[in-house]
């Protein structure tokens, strides 16, 4: 029977969410659970740039969260070192406006404790070739590219091991009010179409830009100002390092070079929406971005974009600023203090980086109103689910490649998704241990583990655990692998036909041919064909 009673409930399975529920269980609230109403970083988190800032982008546009930033990459680089992508980050300037914005940006950064160093534009250039002769600085810094993910998910299975409960799929569709006190919310299993009753002392908001929607559900609202932030996907990597013009932060101005991964993000973009859930991808801003981009690398316009995607940001403020002008920063509301509402608190605003830090502030509060006090942290010095250093996880790799014959390149992707659980999912199901995804390494037993130990529900949550499909084929091959090794697990012909569907159709909604040219055409026409004529499925028509 499905147990309805705890002490905290936290709303939402992103990284904000998921670092709360992980910080919860690692001060002693093991009776907690968190809701998502899709699935662990299926909305802003899943759809961010994938760089994990170390505070260079905010130095001088939001000084406060730039300090933040600096922090909190150092620890995660420690608690869960094997999801970064240890490419480090270029920062170049071509005119004398943006020389002149470094020296002032290198003032702050000093003033800050920014770790950063000036590299020769001769050894920038030997470097990325792809880059334009004229250069006339460079810096390198400490922001590298990582697996949101992974990350996410990581952080949640973390709380679950240690106690807590997850549910993904789960909709919150009121809160229950005694009076000016919320005891309980009504939710909805999607998957099992039942709603129920869920009884709690808190609630913590960490809904993201969705977290209005949350506090309307209490008798009123907060100032959310939804911002969306598109992302372009290319099948190469066109430079070595993550690179970013310096500069005042703009539409375009950085790409995310993923060695793990051997594609590249171009973003982002910055759009005030009134929905939430308005996620499509703006095609404008991405030629916008790939224009401006262009000024540093022109081989960019090159690479075939695979993909597009957006991520809504959930920036709060209570004055009439919009978009980039809102800042990045941490808030924290008490509902109790500021409305009069009990047993709800909402965490909002930040970065990725700083969502440990977020969880924290959090927790630190809900300490205060479930026991009177603040139990001491240790999110930042312990290490996550999974975790493993890089030395640990190369050492694994090199035994997977030996044990399993499986390429040592194809061994390193695996331990970089999964750390140390890397080698007990190859013992659990060694009958499926090759490569099922040539073009993002996926292995096989990568999708019974994640259906029957991280409660996947169907194809589309096991893309997020496994990469299956991310690659350049985008899933038009490696799905009939994995619908198969499904079966061989007990779901049926029809339960596999669904999830495939679904996985399909939702891979296809990412690819635009408003953004494709010359030799992209017949590659993307291919894609298609392959959908409708082998998978027999209709993906013409999708919106």
């Amino acid at each position: 029977m499905m147990k309805n009673e705890f002490d905290v409930v936290v709303i939402g399975g992103g990284t904000t969410g998921t670092g709360v529920i992980r910080d919860l269980v690692l001060r002693g609230f093991t009776n907690s659970l968190l809701l998502e109403r899709e699935d662990l970083a299926a909305g802003t988190s899943g759809g961010c740039h994938s760089a994990l800032h170390a505070g260079s982008r905010y130095v001088i546009s939001d000084t406060q969260t730039a300090r933040e930033c600096v922090q909190e990459n150092k620890i995660y680089r420690e608690i869960v070192p094997q999801v970064i992508d240890p490419t480090d980050s270029l920062w170049v300037c071509r005119t004398d406006e943006q020389v002149a914005f470094a020296k002032e940006w290198m003032k702050v950064a000093d003033e800050i404790g920014l770790h950063y160093e000036e590299v020769p534009v001769e050894k920038v250039l030997e470097e990325e070739p792809l880059f334009v002769k004229d250069l006339k600085l460079a810096l390198k810094a400490d922001d590298v590219g990582f697996d949101p993910f992974r990350l996410c998910i990581a952080q949640a299975y973390d709380a679950k091991i240690k106690g807590a409960e997850i549910r993904t799929h789960h909709e919150v569709l009121g809160l229950l009010m005694d009076g000016k006190k919320v005891v309980g919310l009504k939710v909805l299993d999607r998957e099992e179409n039942r709603i129920y009753e869920i009884k709690t002392k808190l609630v913590i908001n960490a809904a993201g830009p969705w977290s209005s929607q949350i506090t309307e559900m209490a008798g009123f609202s907060i100032p959310m100002k939804p911002n969306r932030g598109s992302t372009a996907i290319y099948s190469m990597r066109p430079t070595k390092h993550m690179f970013c013009i310096l500069r005042y932060p703009s539409d375009g101005d950085g790409l995310v070079s993923q060695g793990f991964q051997n594609t590249a993000l171009l973003g982002t973009s910055s759009v005030d929406v009134e929905d939430p859930d308005d996620n499509e991808p703006g095609m404008d801003e991405i030629k916008l971005m790939e224009d401006s981009l262009s000024e540093v690398v022109p081989g960019i316009l090159d690479a075939r974009a695979i993909r597009m995607c957006a991520g809504v940001r959930p920036l709060y403020s209570e004055g009439k600023e919009t978009g980039r002008a809102v800042s990045r920063g941490i808030t924290l509301l008490d509902h109790e203090e500021m409305e009069g509402v009990k047993g709800l608190i909402t965490i909002t605003g930040g970065k990725y980086a700083t969502a440990r830090l977020m969880a924290e502030y959090a927790v630190d509060v809900a300490c205060e109103k479930l026991v009177g006090k603040v139990i001491p942290c240790t999110s930042d010095k312990q290490m996550i689910y999974g975790a493993s250093t890089r030395e640990e996880a190369e050492k694994d790799a090199a035994e997977i490649h030996e044990k399993y014959h499986i390429s040592l390149y194809a061994a390193h992707k695996f331990t970089a998704r999964y750390g140390k659980r890397a080698k007990e999912i190859l013992e659990d199901y060694p009958e499926h241990a090759v490569i099922i995804d040539d073009t993002v390494q996926t292995i096989g037993s990568e999708i019974p583990d994640c259906f029957e130990k991280e409660d996947v529900k169907d194809l589309c949550d096991a893309r997020r655990r496994t990469r299956l499909g991310m690659g350049q084929d985008q899933g038009v091959f490696s799905i009939y692998k994995a619908g198969g090794i499904m079966q061989e697990h007990g779901k049926t012909v029809e339960e596999v036909e669904g999830y495939m569907m679904d996985y399909l159709t939702e891979r296809w909604k990412g690819v635009y041919f408003s953004n494709q040219y010359g030799d992209q055409l017949p590659l993307t026409q291919l894609m298609q064909d392959m959908y409708v004529g082998l998978g027999s499925f209709d993906v013409l028509s999708v919106d």
